[in-house]
């Protein structure tokens, strides 16, 4: 595995290749700031496999770098771990916003630091699902390279994050955080006729449509996103929603009925959405994530169960 670490402190720099060494990760590169980073980045004749970045860093912090090497297309779904000091709940957020897959906190184990690159490396590879190219010739609806369930990695979405990511982020959080927290499910109503009365470019183009929709209804500055296939989206918010739940719905529906890439006769009228009552992130932190996703998820079932009885 290459590995290139990036800390404007040069103990660390000189630390990290030798105590990986002692776990036989022998081909690891440094960086002393985000300018010298983006040059290695550039320069490699092969790409790196996975980034360690400091946060505090002077002239480019590591939020910053993080968000650059993301716009770089042969980066955009390497594992970055971000090492700080800083573990207060918005600089989690901002990191995990910026397009880290890890956040760990320092002093470091290395155990701990090896074990999380190795999971990242091994998750990241095998949970991303085929898209579809722009070179892609093949444009007959319901025929895709994924499946509905599939957790598409989607583009162009502000404060979109792989579900990994988002797991990752819920992990950080500590018991006292937790409370302040809203964890919300907005899935699609009928995502199975999308899919099957679409082309692979046109579902993923609405399901973007979606995400940004989402954000712009749920309007909070610090909400992160994942997607978790067959038209889900989960949300999380450090604060309580600026609007409740029904407004929010409401809201995204007139949306979405406006939308000309979620409306036509061939998916049977605009599609709709059903936002499910928020929780609270569960306190057991080796449960955590699952436990939470799963009940926000059946939230937004139950909230489309009622809607359809009442119909």
């Amino acid at each position: 595995m290459k590995i290139l670490a990036i800390d404007d402190d040069p103990f660390v720099r000189e630390l990290l290749p030798a105590v990986f060494e002692q776990v036989a990760l022998t081909d690891v590169h440094t960086a002393d700031g985000g300018r010298a980073a983006l040059k290695a980045l550039a320069m490699a004749p092969t790409p790196f496999d996975c980034l360690l970045l400091d946060v505090d860093m002077p002239k480019m912090n590591g939020i910053e770098l993080c968000k650059r090497i993301r716009a770089l297309p042969a980066y955009r779904d390497t594992p970055i771990l971000m090492l700080t000091a800083k573990t207060d709940p918005s600089s989690i957020e901002n990191a995990f916003a910026a397009g880290a897959n890890d956040f760990i906190a320092k002093p470091f184990v290395l155990k701990d630091v090896h074990s999380r690159i190795r999971i990242a490396e091994r998750l990241l590879a095998c949970s991303q699902p085929q898209m579809p190219q722009p070179t892609d010739t093949v444009t007959m609806p319901g025929k895709h390279p994924f499946d509905l369930e599939d957790k598409l990695p989607l583009t162009g979405v502000a404060r979109l994050i792989l579900p990994f990511s988002l797991g990752n982020y819920l992990t950080q959080l500590e018991r006292g955080d937790l409370n302040a927290c809203e964890v919300s499910c907005i899935a699609m109503d009928d995502p199975q006729t999308l899919y099957d009365h679409s082309t692979s470019t046109e579902f993923v183009a609405a399901l973007t449509d979606l995400a940004n929709a989402i954000s712009c209804a749920v309007a909070c500055p610090h909400m992160l996103m994942s997607y978790q296939g067959a038209g889900s989206f989960i949300c999380i918010t450090p604060t309580a929603m600026l609007h409740p739940w029904d407004q929010i719905e409401t809201k995204l529906n007139e949306q979405l009925a406006c939308a000309p890439r979620l409306t036509g006769t061939e998916l049977h009228g605009p599609l709709t959405v059903s936002v499910g009552t928020p929780i609270t992130p569960n306190a057991n932190r080796t449960q955590r994530v699952r436990n939470t996703v799963d009940r926000a998820l059946g939230r937004a079932q139950m909230r489309f169960a009622t809607k359809q009885a009442a119909a």
